[in-house]
């Protein structure tokens, strides 16, 4: 009897080790994340579907992040190209972060994609606040409900690399 308490008192302390280890905690976020996506040949006709990759990465420390969306040669592991790039700074309360960024797009038309030091800022001191956690090397936005007019995401889903 003496020996099975003790396995179950361990099984529940690594237990609660584990659990300290995800969440919300801020320091959990520091890093680089990705949301990788397969190519679409109807978007993007130049490209081969095969051989390209679309990201979206966040790169967080010290209470400022950067994100970027471009498009990334598998083979190579080179960058093709940018149509999206937010700078700026983070702060979590609970199981909220709050982003205040500045955004650069590459043009109007989603599928272009451009070097970096091409983009435009196209709008400054953008406020946007969700929940979000952290469970193991993921990391989960998860978005307030939206209008009925407006293009809603219900959660976004990133591998810390």
């Amino acid at each position: 009897m003496k020996r099975l308490f003790a396995i179950m008192s361990i099984f529940i302390f690594l237990s609660c080790a584990v659990e300290d280890e995800s969440g919300t905690n801020p320091e959990n976020i520091e890093g680089v994340w990705e949301k990788i996506s397969e190519i679409n040949s109807e978007d993007f006709p130049d490209l081969d579907d095969e051989n390209y990759e679309s990201v979206l990465q966040f790169t967080f420390l010290n209470n400022n992040f950067e994100s970027y969306s471009f498009i990334r040669n598998t083979v190579t592991d080179s960058i093709i190209g940018y149509n999206l790039k937010f700078q700026g700074n983070y702060s979590t309360e609970g199981n909220r972060m709050e982003l205040l960024y500045d955004q650069y797009n590459s043009n109007t038309e989603a599928s272009d994609f451009e070097d970096l030091d091409k983009l435009m800022l196209v709008e400054e001191n953008v406020e946007w606040s969700f929940n979000f956690s952290v469970k193991n090397d993921e990391l989960i936005f998860d978005f307030d409900p939206c209008g009925p007019l407006e293009y809603c995401i219900g959660e976004l889903n990133f591998k810390r690399i």
